[in-house]
């Protein structure tokens, strides 16, 4: 400890006499060892040398590592301070003066020593850690303010150091320090306020004007009025201190600490109640006892009483001499006025913490006030909330009335003219930019009128219940912060509480329906909870004209989506309201000039044309007028003409505008031929828009237009409306090169109604095949490839097959020629699976990755979809079984297993159902869309992309394998080993974050063992485990190598050299695919390193080997990735394992590689694989080559030629390379000897630049 810490510990011990024992002891003892027995404090015998010790040892720390020992100490000084007697009497150190003999054993040179009393001591303790950064600051000022508060020193020390705060203040402020000879101009004079208390040596920092400003209000917090302004002189140095105060809180000094702000409005507060006497205000308002028992046996509505009933009433405080309760006038001073002039310009401040202490500094002040001075204070409040753009100063004056009230002392009278402000908060949004600003005004308006339930009676409150009801409904509901709308919801429930339900309608129903978790999500709020409560009448049209009139305005996209279509959903509980007010409100809004105000107007007319087309109330005059739908009818039109889609804002108008074609559409708004078509023209417009949201918006158009428009008949669509719809589509996509309009029409072919999409065979032929075409890895748009295109194609296939069904062939001649519609035929059906298997290998990538998942993603959900289409369509093998059959079924385990005999009768039974139905077309017979081989080729393509890197694409194939092997309506058939691979995959347990690599890995390598999976699923983690994400290559790998070491265990050798057989299989697949072939040669790489090959290599005399080695040769013949050829030299290197009984066959086949890799014409290659070589030299050169100084002399010409060269004109790296082979026994042809370097057919030729000096500027110039 510090000396100035361990000050105040030697101190205390010398009050209990343990200085003077110690010292005695040393002299030979005395009589007084005996006396000192009695006061109990031989608890620690050895403190004084502990703390001696503890001195020394932490003499060079700093004070922040042992703060908590200042702290704790500083807190104990504090306590010491307020024993109730005087301090003299336990000061030990005052008997040095007068038994200076027995303390030091003589002398005259220390008879008048000078001593440090025990008040000096804790004065100058914690005036040294005013000034300290954290915790023990505020230790350090509430140990002085009890110190100072005590009767016996206020009339010394409090007075010196009131005079210390105002010198402290003056020289912050002006940053010199006070005259001595006084400062006439700050009406004080130096000479007539003496400074006892030293002042620093260095002006004073910001903290120790906190530390100070803490102190005072301490003081005067704590402090007796009558000893603070006692005395002419007491009163003037706190003049001088105020004056100082306000001059610093005016001052820039303490605009940047809203810490110092705080203090200083507490400080105000604090002398401005010692300005006034204590008393408890006759005129505040009083709702009675808060017991229960009592209130109830007075009655529930029991009328306020007043300090009259009270008469023996005391002071609510600790401070002296009481006052006469009359409410009489009386002199207000000065100082009092500033401190409220202050508390109420920070009632405006930037910090909530300030503007809190000034609300709760106001209502103490209050209370002290007569009720006319109180009343003007009201009016000052209320004149804050003046200005609707200041939101501090709302926020401010919201607290202060909270507190008013709180007290007491917002008199009933004037509540009819603070609610209204009151509910005005509670709704405060104001728009700032791109957001807004008001959520701390509304949480402060809703503690507001939970202050006001809690203070006034019900029959006080009950005229301004429905607007306090109605706001705080509406602010519970829809208000877009959720502390927002849980504080409403908690003012509304202690409103209920304590006004009674008599007051608050259905308020015990509303709090049921809207509690503090389900109004957690907005949504739920907007959509759910508002239906339900709009179904009380009181509440039912505050609702639809907030939603109309705020809600749809709001600065958020999101919410004014949520407001239409809750105002879609509460219309239908009062149409006729909706239809006569807010609609032609509405209506008159689409064209405003705000972009908010105009898109809210568009969507809230669109939804409730929705809801009035659900209730079928758009055919009845009484609710639309013909005016009104036509306006409805020429809406969109007119916003076009407006030109509205333009400029900035335009995107989410189209979207709006598409949106209320829709709604027209199902609400069947009567259109003449000419609108629709007008309409169809400006989805049409829509869908070539680059925004993926608005062509998304545009095809749900697209579809409710078609559908409930455009009628046709028995024999199909007209030649116009086809051309003018299908093939228009089908020749954009196929023709055109804007992206934008591939992607838009491609979309819209899926949303195109069944009556367009398959009036023949023919047509709908042509729309899967322009689909698949879109839909190829391989398709092109304007010469590039593009993916939003080809992931449009696979969702319109998919919404194609779902929108025309696949033919049962179960339609009688005369139901064919009555139907319009062609459903999918057999051959169609496999197009369509064939096109999304396909897709299923889409690996495109672009600047934003791995684009081509996106089609991966739309084909999983499309597998599905048309999977139990497929099997529902089918009726020739049970694809459905009861609901939680076990897997000991037998008749389940005919499904998942059939017998030979079973299969060979299944493919009879094939054969006789085609032969029928190529024979009678119109006779019912068995169908089968759904086959085994499909079966296989589905779960093969899902457990190949469960192993895939990417956590959306896992999470896709899990869900989708989840639900088609545990759905039972339809069953899946033909699933191999159903009840291993479900129990494998975990599928029995629902709710997996199949996106969580930790958790899938290691259930998919427990699947890889059924032989008809290990394929795709191997094919699959190889990805992952050479993939460059860490936590997913860490589990895939762990997984993995799991499963490898299982095979050992169990010596199931086939299995390890199927797997062999798969990454051989995959050089082949995707030769000189560096997206599939960079991870597998990582892989091997991985698997190389830890051993787990080594069967493979041993197998048939090196055939793995071998084949491999050709690959990689392959690979990197000609190969520019220069990843993947550093990665093919790493496999290559690692295939050297001088431990297997084949060591011989791999320096045979590696090192004549390897060679030819050390005169690569990438530099970086070259040196990577001279790097390497030379490691796998200096470990395992010893097992791999007999002749140690060949194999030195090789590694020095390793280490020695310069590989990085970017030309080698004289054929040196070229001889040294030839001479290492020659050193290490590698027979090389005479192709290979004379490669140089540049001279390779598969070396880099970079072009000459014609720009390459400065020459040619020059020259040209």
């Amino acid at each position: 400890l510090r000396p100035r810490t361990l000050e105040p510990v030697l101190v205390v011990l010398r009050w209990f006499g343990w200085l003077e024992r110690q010292q005695r002891a040393c002299h030979g003892g005395g009589a007084d060892d005996a006396r000192m027995g009695h006061d109990g404090v031989q608890m620690i015998p050895d403190a004084i040398r502990e703390f001696q010790k503890q001195q020394q040892d932490q003499k060079e720390n700093t004070e922040a590592k042992n703060w908590e020992s200042v702290h704790s100490l500083l807190t104990w000084l504090g306590i010491i301070s307020l024993v109730p007697f005087d301090l003299n009497t336990i000061d030990s150190s005052l008997e040095e003066q007068y038994h200076p003999q027995q303390c030091t054993g003589g002398g005259d040179d220390e008879t008048n020593r000078a001593t440090t009393t025990l008040v000096q001591s804790i004065l100058a303790t914690s005036l040294s850690h005013l000034k300290d950064y954290g915790a023990t600051r505020e230790t350090a000022a509430a140990c002085l303010a009890s110190l100072l508060s005590r009767p016996d020193l206020e009339h010394s020390e409090l007075e010196g150091f009131v005079n210390w705060s105002a010198h402290i203040f003056y020289w912050f402020r002006t940053g010199k320090m006070w005259d001595e000879n006084g400062d006439k101009s700050d009406g004080t004079d130096q000479s007539s306020t003496p400074l006892l208390i030293p002042m620093p040596n260095e002006p004073p920092s910001i903290f120790l004007v906190m530390g100070v400003l803490q102190t005072l209000a301490a003081i005067f917090k704590t402090g007796h009025r009558s000893n603070l302004l006692s005395t002419q002189q007491k009163l003037r140095g706190i003049e001088v201190l105020w004056e100082q105060s306000i001059l610093v809180a005016d001052g820039p000094a303490v605009g940047g600490s809203m810490i110092l702000r705080k203090l200083l409005v507490k400080l105000f507060a604090r002398v401005g109640c010692a300005y006034l006497p204590p008393r408890v205000a006759t005129w505040r308002y009083q709702r009675g006892k808060r017991s229960l028992v009592e209130n109830l046996q007075k009655g529930s509505d029991s009328e306020s009483i007043t300090a009259e009933d009270v008469p023996k009433a005391k002071c609510d405080t600790t401070n002296d001499e009481s006052v006469p309760l009359n409410d009489h006038l009386f002199p207000i001073p000065d100082e009092v006025e500033d401190t409220m002039d202050q508390l109420l310009r920070s009632l405006t401040d930037s910090a909530t913490i300030v503007r809190w202490s000034a609300a709760k500094g106001i209502g103490r002040l209050t209370e002290r006030l007569p009720a006319i001075c109180a009343d003007d204070v009201l009016d000052a409040i209320l004149q804050i909330c003046s200005d609707a753009e200041q939101d501090k100063a709302w926020h401010g004056a919201c607290l202060a009335l909270a507190e008013l009230a709180r007290r007491g002392l917002l008199l009933p009278e004037r509540l009819g003219v603070v609610v209204p402000i009151v509910v005005q908060a509670i709704g405060y949004d104001v728009r700032r930019g791109q957001h807004s600003v008001g959520t701390h005004v509304r949480d402060a308006a809703c503690y507001t009128c939970w202050a006001f339930a809690r203070a006034y009676a019900p029959s006080v409150l009950r005229p301004h219940v429905k607007e306090l009801s109605e706001a705080l409904v509406l602010a519970s509901l829809f208000d877009r912060e959720v502390n927002c709308r849980r504080a409403s919801s908690a003012a509304f429930q202690e409103s209920v509480g304590r006004q009674g339900a008599d007051n608050f309608k259905h308020g015990i129903a509303i709090l049921t329906t809207a509690d503090y978790y389900s109004l957690g999500n907005r949504s739920d709020s907007f959509l759910n909870l508002a239906l339900d409560i709009a179904k009380f009448e009181e509440y039912q049209t505050p609702i639809i004209r907030h939603l109309a009139d705020v809600k749809l305005l709001h600065w958020d996209i999101e919410i004014r989506v949520l407001a239409s279509k809750s105002l879609s959903r509460v219309s239908k509980l009062n149409p006729c309201y909706s239809a006569t007010v807010v609609l032609p409100k509405l209506l008159d809004q689409c064209f405003h000039d705000d972009l908010v105000v105009r898109h809210g107007s568009l969507l809230g007319v669109a939804e409730t044309v929705l809801a009035f087309g659900e209730a079928n109330l758009v055919q009845q005059s009484e609710v639309l007028n013909d005016e009104t739908k036509s306006l409805i009818a020429e809406l969109v039109p007119t916003i076009e003409q407006a030109r509205l889609y333009r400029g900035r804002g335009g995107e989410i108008m189209r979207s709006a505008a598409c949106r209320m074609i829709e709604c027209i559409s199902i609400a069947r708004v009567p259109l003449s031929v000419k609108q629709q078509v007008r309409l169809l023209d400006s989805v049409d417009a829509c869908l070539v828009h680059p925004n993926e949201e608005i062509q998304m918006s545009a095809g749900l158009a697209l579809n409710a237009l078609l559908t409930y428009y455009f009628p046709v008949s028995s024999k199909g669509p007209s030649s116009r409306l086809q051309s003018r719809v299908v093939d228009k589509y089908i020749s954009i996509v196929q023709t055109q090169d804007n992206p934008a309009a591939t992607r838009g029409f491609s979309l819209a072919l899926g949303y195109l109604p069944a009556k367009l999409l398959a009036p023949s065979s023919q047509v709908l032929d042509t729309v899967l095949g322009c689909l698949c075409d879109a839909a190829k890895r391989e398709s092109l748009v304007g010469g590039e490839g593009d993916a939003e295109t080809r992931r449009n194609a696979v969702i319109s296939l998919v919404n194609v097959c779902k929108t025309v069904g696949i033919n049962k062939n179960t339609m009688t001649i005369a139901e064919a020629e009555t139907s319009p519609i062609f459903h999918l035929s057999r051959n169609q059906t496999d197009v369509v699976f064939n096109s999304l298997l396909e897709s299923m290998k889409d690996y495109n990538m672009d600047r934003r990755g791995d684009v081509g998942s996106w089609s991966r993603i739309a084909a999983m959900d499309g597998l599905e979809a048309l999977t139990n289409l497929s099997i529902e369509a089918s009726t020739i093998f049970p694809h459905s079984s009861g609901r939680g059959a076990s897997s000991s079924d037998p008749s389940t385990e005919a499904i998942i297993a059939p017998s030979f005999q079973t299969r060979l009768d299944f493919l009879d039974a094939t054969a006789k159902v085609q032969h029928s139905l190529s024979q009678k077309k119109d006779e019912k017979c068995g169908n089968l869309f759904f086959h085994e081989r499909l079966c296989s080729s589905i779960l093969s393509a899902l457990l190949k992309q469960l192993g895939e890197k990417l956590d959306v694409v896992r999470c896709k194939a899990g869900e989708c394998l989840e639900r088609i092997l545990t759905s039972d309506t339809p069953r899946l058939p033909f699933v191999p080993y159903r009840h291993i691979l479900v129990q494998a995959l975990g599928l029995n347990e629902r709710g997996k974050n199949w996106a969580d690599p930790a958790l899938t890995f290691p259930l998919l390598m427990k699947a890889v063992n059924i032989d008809d999976f290990t394929e795709p699923i191997l094919s699959g983690i190889v990805v992952s485990v050479g993939g460059l994400t860490e936590s997913v290559s860490k589990g895939s790998s762990a997984s993995l190598f799991e499963w490898i070491r299982g095979l050992r265990t169990a010596k199931a050798t086939p299995k390890i050299f199927r797997m062999g057989e798969v990454f051989l299989g995959l050089f082949h697949q995707y030769k000189r695919n560096g997206r599939i072939l960079l991870p597998l040669l990582s892989t091997l790489d991985k698997l190389l390193s830890h051993g787990y090959l080594d069967e493979l290599l041993c197998v048939q005399n090196g055939t793995f080997l071998t084949n491999l080695m050709s690959c990689l040769a392959s690979e990197a013949n000609g190969c520019g990735d220069v990843k993947r050829l550093l990665a093919i030299v790493g496999v290559s290197l690692n295939l050297l394992q001088p431990h297997l009984e084949t060591v011989s066959i791999m320096q045979k086949e590696v090192l004549p590689f390897v060679m030819t890799m050390l005169l690569n014409p990438y530099p970086r290659v070259r040196r990577y694989t001279a790097e390497q070589l030379y490691v796998k030299l200096a470990e395992d050169g010893d097992m791999l080559f007999d002749e140690h100084e060949c194999l030195e002399e090789a590694n020095q010409l390793l280490l020695s030629a310069v590989w990085h060269e970017e030309h080698d004109p004289h054929g040196q790296l070229s001889d040294s390379r030839n001479r290492i082979a020659d050193l290490l026994d590698i027979p090389l042809t005479s192709e290979q000897r004379n490669v140089k370097i540049g001279k390779r057919g598969g070396s880099r030729s970079l072009p000459k630049d014609e720009f390459e000096s400065y020459s040619s500027l020059v020259n040209n110039a």
